[in-house]
């Protein structure tokens, strides 16, 4: 499909990193050496992990990006053209390519650190020159943290008044200027990340449930926050409802917030209610972790009907 004919349910505005995952027996704590057993190298950063999850589930979706000029980037644009996304938005940066180091224990814990590089230049103007086309016609518009906040709030005005809604995932764990928080119809926090923008309100409850609900009285539409084990919880205007997760055997959590958000904005992008879309995002997780590595858990439409039925029995023992 050539430019002019796309037209983009979904564009994505965020990260790219390159992913380098190390597996050992335990986290190190500070000043500690772990012995570990296995490297892998590959592609990650939040925004294109999100891109190829929602395409992956059959939605046509447009990522913007800045990468490196080096060896990391030109890996980057392959991997990202071949899972179907416009080449136009990805963008080359002055800095180098984002690196994403991640240590994962036996358990499936993980601790992340990032070196964001070209994700940092980044701009709402950017993006909005690189797919002009794809923003006008999409419904949604998807962005996270791993890049400067003005892109975010940025692309949040400009989407409001075209009437398009705006999910944000507030990941990394970072304060959002409380000025801001009425520009997102959807935020999908982890319980760090939703403690972290709650005590930015002076809300220091433990409480998801209050927590959340505070984001919602500061104008965010609806807060749906990932639990884990616990699955999830949804905050409106209409009060707090919470949605088990899918029983599944865990191997690797890198990535399951990813997938969740892949998840609820594809479905959300197809029309479905958001407690459907929900659910379709706790599947989404479930499936993520019980595979190494994100994007061998970026599942298909037809990976989740075999691997996470819809008829399966929920449980808080899974994890999405």
């Amino acid at each position: 499909m050539n430019r002019a004919s796309r037209t983009a349910s979904v564009v994505v505005a965020g990260s790219y990193n390159a992913g380098l995952t190390v597996y050992g027996g335990g986290l190190p704590a500070a000043g500690e050496t772990v012995l570990a057993h296995r490297f892998e190298a590959g592609p990650g950063g939040k925004g294109a992990n999100q891109a190829i999850g929602i395409a992956r589930l059959g939605v046509d979706v447009a990522f913007a990006t800045k990468l490196g000029d080096d060896v990391f980037g030109s890996q980057a644009r392959a991997t990202l053209v071949s899972e179907g996304l416009p080449p136009h938005g990805i963008m080359t940066g002055s800095g180098p390519t984002g690196v994403a180091v991640i240590l994962v224990d036996t358990s499936g814990d993980n601790a992340i650190s990032v070196a964001p590089g070209a994700n940092l230049e980044l701009t709402s103007r950017d993006v909005i020159l690189a797919l002009g086309d794809e923003l006008e016609k999409c419904s949604y518009i998807v962005c996270q943290l791993e890049c400067p906040s003005e892109l975010a709030a940025g692309l949040a005005v400009w989407a409001h008044e075209g009437g398009k809604g705006v999910v944000l995932n507030p990941a990394p764990a970072r304060p959002i200027d409380r000025g801001d928080l009425h520009l997102f119809d959807v935020l999908t926090p982890n319980e760090v990340e939703l403690a972290t923008l709650a005590r930015h309100l002076g809300v220091e409850t433990a409480r998801v449930e209050t927590q959340a609900l505070a984001l919602v009285d500061w104008g965010v539409g609806t807060v749906v926050a990932t639990l884990g084990a616990k699955g999830a919880l949804r905050a409106s205007v209409d009060g707090v409802e919470r949605f088990p997760a899918y029983a599944v055997e865990v191997l690797d959590t890198t990535g399951a917030g990813d997938a969740f958000t892949a998840g609820l904005v594809a479905a959300l992008a197809r029309g479905s209610t958001m407690d459907d879309a929900i659910d379709a995002g706790c599947r989404s997780g479930a499936f993520c972790v019980t595979r190494r590595g994100v994007i061998d858990g970026l599942a298909t439409s037809g990976e989740l009907e075999t691997a996470v039925p819809w008829d399966q029995a929920r449980t808080t023992d899974g994890s999405p």
